[in-house]
């Protein structure tokens, strides 16, 4: 199996609450797209393990994922070892993604941010023939997903067509952002998390003049063949936009 698009999370559920639409719109195009979760998600406050891995199949089958797999890393300590790096490094070698999306590097999460970092020394190391096992590659670019903390983005991806099953997926993780009165209340339960992300891609939505955007960072500029807004020479019709 190798992947075109390798979304990289340091729980489950975190790809689908950054990137889920950017993801429904790869895989709808035909490209193949691979989950890596580094862990379990074995600290999180509510659920347990069954119940997680149920959600995260259903949301793998609603994302139309070509494959997904479990790092193994441990929860709550993700980086802290050199070996840690060197693992997602062997993934990156034997998927050999074109492009490589991970959680942002300034995240309010410990381990959100240490993802983002890992993955992104994980994509160099990936590509020095002598750094480990296998032959060497580096993806073409990685770009950082929001999770907690807002940035300014390099770019937005216009989800609005796949809002709906966007919003599904994440609602699948019902454990994490439910209301079930016998588990305890988290900043994520109730449903204000999900109110919070709808906000959040109706604003950065607007910046492009689009209903729904999820936005992402990455290091150095884009390539471009020309400039931007001259091609196609049809535009897409957009609404209001927030900036010029």
């Amino acid at each position: 199996m190798t992947a075109d698009v390798l979304a990289v999370a340091a729980h489950p559920d975190d790809v689908e609450f950054g990137c889920g639409g950017t993801l429904l719109l790869a895989a709808d195009a035909g490209l193949q797209v691979v989950i890596v979760d580094l862990t379990a998600g074995e600290l999180s406050t509510r659920g347990d393990p069954a119940t997680r891995e149920r959600e995260r199949r259903r949301a793998t089958e609603l994302l139309g994922l070509t494959g997904r797999e479990c790092v193994g890393l441990p929860d709550g300590r993700v980086g802290c070892e050199p070996e840690h790096r060197d693992a997602v490094a062997a993934v990156i070698r034997r998927l050999q993604p074109r492009v490589v999306l991970a959680p942002h590097t300034e995240d309010r999460h410990p381990d959100h941010a240490a993802a983002g970092r890992l993955v992104r020394d994980a994509c160099f190391f990936a590509g020095v023939a002598k750094a480990g096992p296998g032959p060497p590659h580096r993806p073409r670019r990685l770009y950082h997903y929001m999770l907690h903390q807002p940035f300014e983005p390099v770019f937005v991806v216009d989800v609005s067509a796949v809002w709906d099953r966007r919003l599904q997926v994440a609602t699948v993780y019902a454990s994490q952002v439910g209301d079930e009165a016998d588990e305890p209340v988290t900043a994520l339960s109730g449903g204000r998390f999900l109110d919070v992300l709808a906000a959040r891609a109706t604003f950065y939505g607007a910046m492009i003049g689009a209903e729904r955007g999820e936005p992402f960072n990455c290091r150095g500029p884009l390539a471009v063949d020309g400039l931007p807004e001259l091609e196609p020479l049809v535009p897409t019709a957009r609404g209001y936009r927030s900036t010029i």
